[in-house]
Parts: C-alpha cells; structure tokens; sequence
C-alpha cells in the first residue's frame, strides 16, 4: 500500500497563529502547496481551511463538537464548503492521563485512536506546558509522534521531527483518510498540544 507524505508548518505566533499544508517534495521537505489555515485564539474553537492562502477558497471549517458542553471542551466536528460532515475528532481525556490520546472518526472509515508513542516524551511535553508562555516557548524543544491505528494496524501518523521548528510531518498508509479531515486534525492538535 503506497504511503504519502503531507507537511503542515506553522508560518506565525500571536493571537491570529497561521499555517501552510504542503504535499512531500520527494526529499521528505514542503513541496507544492495544498493549503492554508488561520487560526484565532479565543475561547471559541474555530478554524477556516483554504486551498491557499488567498483565502479564495474554502475547504473546510472545524467547529467545536454540538454534542454536549463536554465535548464542546474536546471535541470537534469537520464540515465541507456546503456544510455537509466530514468527520469528528477529539481528545479522550480518560486515556490522556499516560499519553495524549486522541479519536478521530471519518465515515467509511470507522474510528481510529491514535496515542503519543513515547510515555517520557508526553510526560515530558505535558509538565513544560503547565508554565505558560515559557512553557510553550521549552514545549518547542520537545519532538512528538502520534500513531492513529484501527484494529492495530496504522493507518496515518502525525509528528514532530525536529526541535525549534513548527513543522509536522503527516504521513498516511490509507488512501480513503479524507485529506481535508486529516489537515484540520494536525492543525487541531499543534493547536492543543501547545496549549
């Protein structure tokens, strides 16, 4: 099964945080540009995808899950352009106490988990995140991996490679991952994962 490789890198700080979603260029760096998101930090989760950065375009939106205050804290839904549902998301906070845990659920696809690999590394990230700005500043210099599966097998990753980079590396084993889906999660997660 062929593998393909995305990368999101996160172009700005402040309260408007902006990124780029590029498809590999062959080398295991950004290539073609495949989109732009924009991302305001508010207490409201929401979060525009486009197909560039002109904004001519829209791909898809995030918005807080509907189903209940409590999952509005966690979860999130996916909508197209036309508003139709293309999946959900969310962290699972009771498997979170070890390691991050999040869902992620596509129809046709079924229910994936996908977990930090490394319990040091998510101990790590998680104790430099509790002092705030400075906190964000030392959670750069801490790489990570998520493995989403389903039955055991994976079906896409998500990672950190490098220390002082906001970049991350999406790789996907599953052609049928909605790619519109998968872009909003790894811009949901740098989101949550700093903060």
């Amino acid at each position: 099964m062929p593998t393909s490789l995305y990368h999101v890198r996160k172009t700005s700080l402040g309260p408007k945080r902006k990124y780029r979603i590029s498809a590999d260029d062959g080398k295991g760096g950004p290539g073609e540009p495949l989109g732009y998101a924009e991302k305001q930090l508010k207490m409201s989760d929401e979060l525009d995808l486009f197909a560039d950065d002109r904004r001519s375009q829209k791909l898809a939106t995030v918005r807080e899950s509907s189903r209940g205050w409590l999952a509005a804290l966690t979860g999130y839904e996916v909508f197209d352009d036309e508003g139709r549902l293309l999946g959900s998301f969310g962290l699972l906070p009771k498997k979170s106490v070890g390691r991050t845990t999040w869902e992620f659920e596509q129809p046709g696809l079924g229910r994936l988990t996908g977990a930090e690999r490394s319990v040091r590394t998510a101990r790590a990230r998680r104790l430099l995140t509790l002092f705030d700005t400075a906190g964000e500043i030392a959670g750069a210099l801490v790489k990570y991996h998520f493995d989403f599966v389903r039955d055991g097998e994976p079906v896409f990753s998500i990672d950190k490679p490098k220390v002082f980079d906001d970049w991350y590396r999406l790789t996907v084993r599953e052609d049928d991952v909605d790619r519109r889906l998968l872009f909003a999660l790894a811009v949901t997660m740098e989101a949550r994962q700093r903060g």
